[in-house]
């Protein structure tokens, strides 16, 4: 019997359900964060949105009123294109 395949990533994931918003000085779009890990967010979004190479301010608020939004800049290293939406992976930096 083969053993189970570890998670090869430095960092593991978190699953999630939240509201994020990326934004330029030109453009906001809003989606749904589904995980979140130290490094990266994958999100679902509207069609047509996102491209690779593009890099936004991203904020996810958070539920609790006394505690502040995770904000970081994001570039988008992947688009997975959908028919009515995309999955899109984010690599994080300046994350406070």
């Amino acid at each position: 019997m083969m053993p189970a395949q570890e998670e090869q990533r430095l960092f593991s994931r978190m699953q999630l359900d939240s509201r994020v918003i990326l934004a330029t000085t030109r453009q906001r779009v809003e989606g749904i964060c589904r995980n979140l890990s130290a490094e990266g967010v994958l999100m679902e979004v509207a069609t047509g949105q996102c491209a690779v190479g593009q890099e936004w301010r991203l904020v996810l608020p958070s539920a609790d009123s006394g505690v502040e939004p995770l904000i970081a800049t994001a570039s988008v290293i992947r688009v997975d294109a959908g028919e009515s939406t995309d999955m899109v992976a984010l690599v994080l930096s300046d994350v406070h």
